[in-house]
């Protein structure tokens, strides 16, 4: 008779093989199940009344409470919830709190920390709009609207991020305006109240730039000739930490060939002592990084700021950077720990001055003794570069060209990010933190002239891999009437096209057809799968879903990153990815 010892010890290695079989096969089934195919969206409705979007990203949010809803931004806002169901509206118009149009993203957060969320939106005649979301509506906010006006004037504001500057656990609010006076200010920071920032203890107003006054810390003189701007045109705010103090700094482009870095202080960080003037009456002067033009080529940089030798440069024999709608994001591509400033600009030779494509700088930041602060990393010497810009002839203004917004995304799994944006040779391009082009991909559909949104970047199969996606827009109906436009598509981390979804309605909107503003992706209804919202031209917004999708890793999934609009990826977040969207930005 055996005795229950060995009896037990046959059994065991059974019972232990027997789970290990049953562990595989789950494995084995949970690996198919995420190897499924991504699937093709599928239309959940359109909402109408809204009127035209431009590059206003959408919001899927709960706003610090109940279900999440959703919230889009033509020239009013609106809030839905998660049935579709109108819950509040709050208008534009001389006699509201924001005037007109709502160009950028719009700013999510709670300012505060006091659990009331607002949304903030930039708009024209200066106005600058912080609604509460209290009593299940939206309010404006105590100490708002702010304004952007400036040396009589009262442009329009483009580019809006929020972020942490002093890392007091508020959130101040950056904004950039297309002011053209040459006395003017281009860049205004402001408190959760609505005043102007102002770091304690500062001998000289922080807030706006650039100022016209002289001495420590201001405009007027600084490094000798003072600092200039020019109009900032199209979402070119960024933020994110690009020294080695606690505080963050504040990334600006402008419509004079010339990138800036500002302190939460106000003043232009220091350029590496490389660079110095070259003009007589200031030679040998240090530059901060909005002091100088940046051109195409490097020889060119430092012959003339460098050694002062040659020539000076000029747009007739050499190419020059121009940043009139370059949104710039702050990324580590090369994982050191110490983050860069990634922009795409398009680069202009010749007069009248004539865009000759896109290319893509990476500069690093003021680390360390500030000896690399704004040159260009390492391995970016040459510029990687678009083809040359579909043509516009017969067009004026519209459709508008499209930001190149740049996504910064780690899109291959290595935890190095790429850079993917849209050219406005109607191709996407993909791009190596090492400055080698991947692939691009054609979205033109056939058509003379289309532009394409910036690139979302979300797992839409629940494989952890992620896929692109991004809308399309083009001529308005009187240049091109019945012709396509809209189109909602879904390439893999390959550029290889998944979906192509016309949409459903294409409008007769005169500015355009389709969508510019960037998709946002979320799962608003809570059942488990992601939405896909678009604001188009004229014809309101479209939602799909995608089954078989889950929010496992939304890397990239709205404008400029997340609902700060700082040019970050969702991930670069403090907390997990795993988290739900609107939880992340709580």
């Amino acid at each position: 008779m055996q005795n229950k010892t060995s009896v037990s010890s046959r059994i065991q290695p059974l019972k232990l093989s027997l789970l290990w079989a049953i562990s595989l096969i789950v494995c084995l089934c949970a690996s198919s199940l995420a190897a499924a195919p991504v699937q093709r969206p599928v239309l959940l409705t359109r909402l109408t009344g809204t009127g035209t979007s431009w590059f206003g990203s959408p919001i899927i949010h709960n706003l610090g409470s109940g279900e999440r809803k959703l919230i889009g931004t033509f020239y009013d806002i609106f809030v839905w919830d998660d049935r579709f169901t109108k819950l509040a509206t709050a208008r534009h118009g001389s006699g509201y709190p924001h005037k007109g149009r709502i160009y950028s993203p719009a700013v999510c957060a709670d300012l505060e920390g006091d659990g009331i969320f607002e949304i903030v939106v930039a708009s024209t005649q200066g106005s600058v709009a912080a609604y509460e979301w209290k009593n299940n509506t939206l309010t404006i906010k105590a100490g708002w609207p702010a304004s952007a006006c400036d040396a009589g004037q009262c442009p329009e504001v483009r580019g809006i991020a929020g972020g942490d500057l002093d890392g007091n656990g508020t959130i101040e609010i950056v904004v950039t305006t297309t002011q053209t006076n040459s006395n003017g200010a281009q860049v205004f920071t402001f408190n959760p109240n609505g005043s102007l920032y102002q770091p304690p203890g500062l001998s000289y107003n922080a807030w706006p730039r650039y100022n016209t006054a002289f001495g420590p810390g201001n405009d007027g003189d600084a490094n000798g000739p003072g600092n200039h701007g020019y109009g900032c045109y199209g979402l070119n705010v960024g933020i994110g930490d690009l020294d080695d103090d606690p505080f963050q700094e504040i990334v600006v482009t402008f419509d004079n060939h010339q990138i800036n870095v500002f302190d939460h202080t106000g003043v232009s960080k220091l350029a590496s002592n490389y660079f110095t003037n070259r003009d007589s009456e200031y030679r040998g002067n240090r530059l901060n990084w909005g002091q100088f033009i940046r051109w195409f080529d490097a020889g060119v940089e430092e012959s003339h700021y460098h050694y002062h030798t040659g020539t000076w440069p000029h747009p007739d024999n050499q190419k020059w950077m121009q940043w009139t709608s370059s949104p710039p994001n702050v990324a580590d591509l090369n994982r050191d720990g110490k983050n860069e400033v990634v922009c795409v600009s398009n680069v202009e030779k010749d007069r009248p001055y004539d865009t000759k494509h896109h290319s893509i700088m990476v500069l690093e930041g003021s680390h360390g003794n500030g000896s690399r602060s704004a040159r260009r990393l390492a391995g970016w010497e040459n510029l990687p570069s678009s083809g040359y810009p579909l043509s516009r002839t017969g067009h004026s203004w519209y459709p508008p060209r499209n930001p190149p917004a740049p996504t910064t995304a780690d899109i291959t799994g290595d935890n190095i990010p790429e850079i993917l944006y849209a050219a406005h040779d109607g191709k996407i391009y993909c791009t190596s933190a090492s400055a080698q082009k991947l692939w691009s991909f054609n979205f033109t559909h056939g058509r003379a002239l289309m532009y394409a949104s910036e690139i979302m970047v979300a797992d839409l199969n629940r494989d952890n891999v992620p896929e692109l996606i991004f809308t399309t827009y083009g001529d308005p109906d009187n240049i091109k009437p019945g012709q396509t436009h809209g189109y909602l598509m879904i390439l893999d981390r390959n550029g290889n096209l998944l979906h192509d979804l016309q949409l459903p309605m294409q409008g007769t909107n005169g500015n355009g057809k389709g969508a510019p503003a960037a998709p946002t992706v979320g799962d608003l209804n809570n059942n488990g799968n992601l939405e896909i919202v678009v604001q188009t031209f004229g014809v309101g917004a479209f939602v799909y879903s995608v089954p078989g999708s889950a929010e496992n890793q939304l890397i990239w999934p709205t404008g400029r990153g997340n609902y700060l609009r700082d040019g970050r990826p969702l991930s670069s977040m403090k907390k997990p990815i795993a988290l739900p969207l609107y939880l992340l930005l709580e």
